[in-house]
């Protein structure tokens, strides 16, 4: 097995392991294709600290080698896969009554435990979701963020016709967008970056704003017809001012902090309280697979205006250095893994 071992940061090695045994409910997969992410970058520069040595790499695809107990996990030998990245406790109180996206001590590959940046990866089963032939592998890339978008959606508990805004600086806005409309409600997209807003024009997104050009309160005052925001998505990867997403939520407002976030923001307490706010937070797709896998063969959720360039595995570490974050808020690259 290869695999690039970052070794502090900035400072990645590729390394080669003996080959592995897989246990009976553990099946190998030959790894194909690594989606690059926004987090993933942050642990390459340090901006999230890891403990040394790490392998990045949350999002990926590739082909069944081999498998540890074929009558009893229902794959075969060269079944294309979606990965999840997701290895669930089995023992809290929250995996005890099947609610998994809630586990308490979940491991989370390229997270908090090695990741898929590798030519091979010994996983359990219930990881593994099969491909369907008309859903290529580069979309196929994106199940896992679709599957965290529906994931919010579902806490949202959204009503046909309700405006839902949706601050967000990264792709994650694009997907929820097209998922609202696709549920009947009305998406507005704020965002910071002019990129974001561009796709979301193609992709029919409607209402979309500049956060630094747009007086927003104002803006969605007047298209909801005063009543403002009843559900408002934070998705917390942004910088946004709390006080914007304040001003848009109506009294009882749900709001969902959505993803992962090295930041530290300032909540007001004052303004929770004098409009009865509903605040959670969302931060993985557990659960939700199947139904992304189908959301994109169907075409509900675009994502070929997120794709970006090819990087060859055997020549990651010279690109990985001339790449900046600013890179990866619209387009992931993708690692094609020989």
């Amino acid at each position: 097995m290869k695999a690039w071992i970052l070794e502090d940061a900035k400072k990645l090695k590729m390394q080669e392991f003996p080959p592995t045994e897989i246990k009976e409910d553990e099946i190998k997969v030959k790894v194909e294709e690594v989606l690059l992410s926004n987090f993933d970058y942050e642990v390459y520069s340090g901006a999230s600290k890891r403990k040394y040595p790490f392998i990045l790499g949350r999002y990926a695809v590739g082909v069944v080698s081999q498998v540890g107990d074929p009558e009893n996990t229902f794959f075969q030998k060269m079944d294309r896969v979606a990965i999840e990245p997701y290895v669930f406790c089995e023992e809290c109180a929250e995996c005890k009554k099947e609610r998994y996206d809630h586990c308490a001590n979940m491991q989370e590959l390229g997270y908090n435990t090695d990741g898929l940046l590798r030519n091979f990866a010994d996983l359990h089963y219930s990881q593994l979701h099969r491909l369907p032939d008309s859903l290529s592998n580069d979309k196929a890339l994106y199940v896992s963020q679709v599957a965290f978008c529906l994931n919010v959606v579902d806490a949202l508990n959204l009503e046909k016709g309700r405006h839902i805004a949706i601050f967000s600086s990264s792709k994650t806005g694009l997907i929820l967008a097209q998922l609202i409309a696709y549920y009947q409600a009305v998406p507005v997209l704020i965002s910071d970056r002019q990129e974001l807003l561009q796709a979301a024009r193609e992709l029919g997104i409607f209402y979309n704003f500049d956060v630094a050009k747009t007086d927003v309160e104002k803006e969605l005052t007047l298209i909801t017809g005063g009543r403002k925001c009843s559900e408002i998505i934070y998705c917390s990867n942004g910088d946004f001012n709390f006080k914007d997403i304040y001003d848009v939520a109506a009294t009882n407002a749900n709001i969902c902090l959505a993803g992962y976030s090295n930041r530290e923001s300032k909540i007001s307490v004052a303004q929770i309280c004098k409009k009865h706010l509903n605040i959670f937070g969302v931060y993985n797709g557990a659960g939700s697979y199947s139904s992304a896998i189908n959301m994109l063969v169907t075409g509900t959720v675009n994502v070929d205006p997120l794709m970006g360039k090819q990087i060859n595995f055997d020549r990651f570490d010279a690109e990985m250095a001339a790449i900046k974050l600013d890179d990866l808020y619209l387009k992931s690259p993708v690692i094609k893994i020989n």
